[in-house]
């Protein structure tokens, strides 16, 4: 047999599927068959908002020899809120401006909030009843109402109580109790086990979550609630949004609602006197909280602590100095997406912060006006694009050289998510150079839709044996965790929710081709309450586990 012939034929075969998916019709039912698999087998929605789990997806799962998920993950909790939020959004967008239906999407999103409103009142909670700091009759009390609402949160809450209730829905088992009797073998959570347990969110979360949270109020007008269910256990939820002008009535404001997290987010990178600043010592490497700058090299108000502990979060909290590195472009985010000038804090509007923040951005240490030292490649820049692309940081306030910057396609493996971003979240002045006919705006169409066009029909994988497989495509976000080689592993095949494609995709349509956007109306995925009818309370009682199935609620 001539093998050259043969292998020419299958590369000629590969290509001609690889330009099949390219048209714009299968490129939507792909994302159709994403966005069905996401919700039967990747999350629950669910109107009982305040249940620790639902309404916030998986990102990737490992299948036994026979193709079943035999563990199933939440991740670190980076791709979670901002893909799933982001995708809500911009789906939100399209479909309201085609003239569709969109309140199955608002409904999601709404629901997605709350489960972020859920993570920063509750967490704190979860927290002192872990580590039982303090005494209580009723676990009620371990709750502190409204001072709990203060941007501070675990990365999940997808706990015991949620898998013994919805394992069934993640196609998986049960599984065995883990040592401490707060997980199984069969799924993994940062509320079950991070670098500790109950790991609060680092810069990158909080950074990741202020893009999506961009995007929504840039997005999603003010809604009508009437139509959606939610149930609460508690009044402090709807309480503290009644109370911020948030809701009111059957109003949702999503203008009100994203300024208010986002200051909550933003409060929590930075703190201000009598708290100490965290002070880094050559003896150690490492910054921590103190009150006495003696021996210091450098010191700084920009960190994340856990208000329960009073210990830095676990990671991204600041000992490398990495909270003040990014304290210019955090300040910016907050005040571009709230329309505030409060957000600098101990000179991050100036100076140094400010410098630093645009030099390592745009690789260039410059010292005058034309010349500089260039700043290698390889340092890993994801959080200045990500702030960057909120408030357009750019050298100087009219360059337009950020949206070549993050352009930058190195290798096909980027964070292509951004420009796209950056160009929505300010269109008014990246239109005059980046808009139909342009020749920059135009290899970006092609090179989005190629992109796309490379994903699995059937999601990413790191079975490279399928025929589908794709290297770009074969992790639980390209988008997030950009790499030049791909996963590829057929023994312990690894699967993909798949958000990061979706949420590229609707940037693309958002950008490059807005009309004619449409899901089917006849779409099996309904949500409302039929998770509670599928998958009954389960039975608690008499286990020694830690199940944290729901908050509790006060005695009258």
């Amino acid at each position: 047999m001539n093998y050259r012939f043969l292998i020419l034929i299958i590369l000629i075969s590969t290509i001609a599927i690889s330009l099949r998916s390219q048209t714009s019709t299968e490129l939507s039912d792909k994302y159709i068959n994403y966005r069905n698999h996401l919700l039967e087998e990747w999350i629950i929605v669910s109107s009982d908002v305040e249940q620790f789990g639902v309404n916030i997806p998986a990102v990737d799962r490992i299948l036994d020899s026979l193709g079943n998920p035999r563990w199933v993950s939440w991740s670190d909790g980076n791709s979670n809120f901002n893909h799933w939020l982001g995708i809500l959004a911009t789906e939100y967008r399209l479909l309201k401006n085609n003239g569709q239906d969109y309140q199955e999407t608002l409904s999601m999103l709404v629901y997605s909030m709350l489960a972020i409103e859920r993570l920063d009142l509750y967490s704190e909670y979860a927290l002192r009843k872990q580590h039982n700091t303090e005494s209580y009759h009723n676990e009620s009390e371990l709750i502190k109402y409204p001072d709990d609402i203060n941007g501070f949160m675990i990365r999940d809450d997808v706990s015991l109580g949620f898998w013994r209730q919805y394992h069934k829905h993640f196609k998986s088992e049960y599984g065995w109790h883990n040592k401490t009797g707060d997980g199984t073998n069969r799924y993994l959570s940062v509320f079950q086990k991070g670098v500790i347990a109950k790991e609060g969110m680092s810069q990158d979360n909080i950074i990741y979550m202020l893009q999506s949270l961009a995007l929504v109020k840039t997005l999603v007008d003010d809604e009508n609630m009437s139509k959606i269910e939610i149930n609460f256990i508690n009044t402090f939820i709807p309480d503290y949004l009644k109370s911020k002008g948030i809701l009111n009535g059957n109003t949702i404001s999503f203008d009100k609602w994203v300024d208010d997290l986002t200051d909550r987010l933003v409060r929590r990178c930075f703190h201000e006197y009598p708290e100490p600043k965290v002070v880094l010592k050559i003896t150690t490497g490492k910054a921590h909280p103190s009150k006495t700058k003696f021996g210091g090299i450098m010191s700084s108000y920009w960190y994340i602590i856990n208000p329960v502990t009073n210990d830095l979060v676990a990671e991204g909290n600041g000992e490398d100095m990495g909270v003040w590195m990014n304290s210019y472009g955090i300040a910016e985010a907050g005040n571009f997406i709230t329309g505030k000038t409060c957000y600098h804090s101990d000179g991050s509007e100036m100076g140094l912060n400010a410098y630093l923040f645009k030099a390592l951005l745009f690789k260039n240490l410059r010292f005058l006006k034309h010349g500089g030292f260039p700043v290698p490649d390889n340092i890993d820049d994801y959080m200045f694009r990500a702030l960057a692309s909120i408030s357009d940081i750019n050298w100087d306030e009219d360059s337009y050289d950020l949206i070549y910057l993050l352009g930058d396609k190195r290798s096909g493996w980027t964070y292509e998510h951004n420009p796209l971003i950056l160009f929505l979240l300010h269109s008014d002045k990246y239109k005059k150079v980046y808009s139909s006919g342009i020749e920059f705006y135009e290899k970006d169409k092609k090179y989005y839709k190629e992109l796309l066009g490379f994903a699995p029909f059937d999601g990413p994988s790191t079975d490279y044996t399928r025929s589908d497989y794709h290297p770009f495509w074969s992790s639980s976000s390209r988008l997030n965790w950009p790499h030049n080689k791909g996963n590829r592993n057929a023994k312990d095949v690894r699967e993909y929710v798949g958000m990061d494609y979706m949420f590229l995709y609707n940037l693309y349509r958002l950008v490059f081709e807005p009309k004619g956007y449409e899901l089917p109306k006849d779409r099996r995925n309904e949500i409302l309450t039929k998770s509670a009818i599928a998958y009954p309370i389960p039975d608690l009682k008499g286990i020694d586990a830690q199940f944290y199935y729901l908050p509790p609620k006060p005695k009258k």
